[in-house]
């Protein structure tokens, strides 16, 4: 009796990469799961005051490493010398993979702003700005007031400035605890090579400038850099009928029909039904216990030394294809280097395939020579996710 063993294996992986932040840099991280990205940036410390965190659930926020002065006066025709603030408008960030060089484009808008602001005799700040909405009230304590603004257009922000008034004094305040979130638009996943990706973006700090908080004294910087990074390593899955890790190959109809006649079976086959879920180009290749100079698995006749070469080759429907042809009865050779590259058009949910497995009537015709004997051998299929 004729038996082959076919053993898959699958990658499975999506890790966070993240760099060392430098000085003035706001540094957001991503990780992958399945075709989304998942933020794993540390919140702004914003978000502990403010709906008991429920502003930030789903947002990107991080802390804005920028403090300054301001003599606020909110009775000033000019709202530059109010709490003032204008974000900067949605810009394109080229992203380069570090191992490859490829590059792609994602979006970056500005959504959220929060500020810690001091005074000494009355706050500066109250709960309806002008240009944004207003998250929560205003919070604070005494000598301090908390605000958490929102931009009603992250494409193109419009200047936001408190509306508060009444207050007769020149208020001489620290502006400290700054935090922002925003609003990342990445590439589908599935665009995108296996690998360490990060994209930078510089902004200034100023009058005119990307951030503009008004006419403000002592700032602590007049630039920030945003550095946005993570790992791409590609799903994938491959399940197999529960007895498909071992598999008996046999002439058409069965080995009865092939006994009660003179003529050798036209091959010995199997296939092998498999499901498929990926969401980007993979490889397929072999590994073989008894590999052949033609880069074909072999089976070991258990008794002798006598072997046959046995030919692999997987199908899969419309949605894959390989070097632009659909994927029909594609062979699959040993090793790495000679591993085929599969494509799908979109992301492959549950999709059926073949695997087969077959020696060909010559080789057949050779095994009859041993009546009795047992023919097997290893083949390891390897579908790798991160090509």
């Amino acid at each position: 009796m004729n038996m082959l063993r076919a053993l898959a294996a699958t990658l499975l992986l999506a890790l966070p990469f993240t760099p060392q932040a430098m000085a003035n840099e706001i540094a957001f991280t991503a990780r992958i799961d399945g075709t989304r990205f998942v933020n794993t940036t540390p919140r702004a410390d914003y978000c502990a005051h403010f709906g008991m965190g429920s502003f930030c659930a789903t947002s990107w926020s991080t802390n804005l490493p920028i403090t300054y002065r301001k003599r606020v006066d909110v009775n000033s025709p000019d709202a530059r010398d109010k709490v003032y603030v204008r974000l900067p408008a949605r810009r394109a960030i080229t992203l380069q993979n570090q191992l490859t060089g490829e590059t792609a484009t994602m979006f970056l808008s500005f959504y959220q702003f929060s500020q810690r602001v001091s005074w000494v005799h009355e706050t500066v700040v109250n709960g309806a700005p002008s240009g944004c909405g207003v998250f929560g009230s205003l919070g604070g304590g005494p000598g301090y007031s908390r605000f958490l603004w929102y931009v009603m257009n992250s494409t193109n922000p419009a200047p936001c400035f408190s509306t508060k008034s009444a207050n007769p004094n020149v208020e001489d305040s620290e502006f400290t605890n700054t935090g922002i979130s925003v609003r990342p638009e990445f590439p589908t996943v599935g665009s995108l090579a296996p690998g360490d990706w990060e994209g930078i973006a510089d902004y200034r700090v100023g009058l005119g400038q990307d951030f503009d908080f008004g006419n403000i004294l002592d700032a602590s910087t007049d630039h920030f850099r945003v550095r946005i990074s993570f790992k791409v390593m590609h799903e994938m899955r491959v399940d197999f009928p529960a007895h498909g890790t071992e598999i008996r190959l046999a002439p058409q109809g069965s080995w009865t029909s092939v006994m009660n006649t003179s003529k050798a079976p036209v091959r010995l086959y199997h296939d092998s039904p498999l499901r498929l879920w990926a969401g980007s180009a993979f490889k397929v290749y072999l590994a073989c216990e008894h590999d052949t100079n033609r880069n074909l698995c072999r089976l070991k006749n258990q008794t002798t030394d006598h072997y046959v070469p046995v030919n692999v080759a997987i199908s899969l429907p419309g949605g894959f294809g390989y070097a632009g042809r659909p994927v029909d009865r594609l062979p699959l050779l040993d090793r790495i280097a000679n591993a085929k590259t599969i494509v799908p058009t979109g992301t492959a949910s549950n999709a059926p395939g073949t695997l087969h497995f077959d020696v060909s009537s010559d080789d057949a015709v050779e095994m009859l020579r041993y009546p009795g004997a047992r023919y097997s051998g290893w083949v390891t299929i390897i579908y790798d996710a991160n090509p």
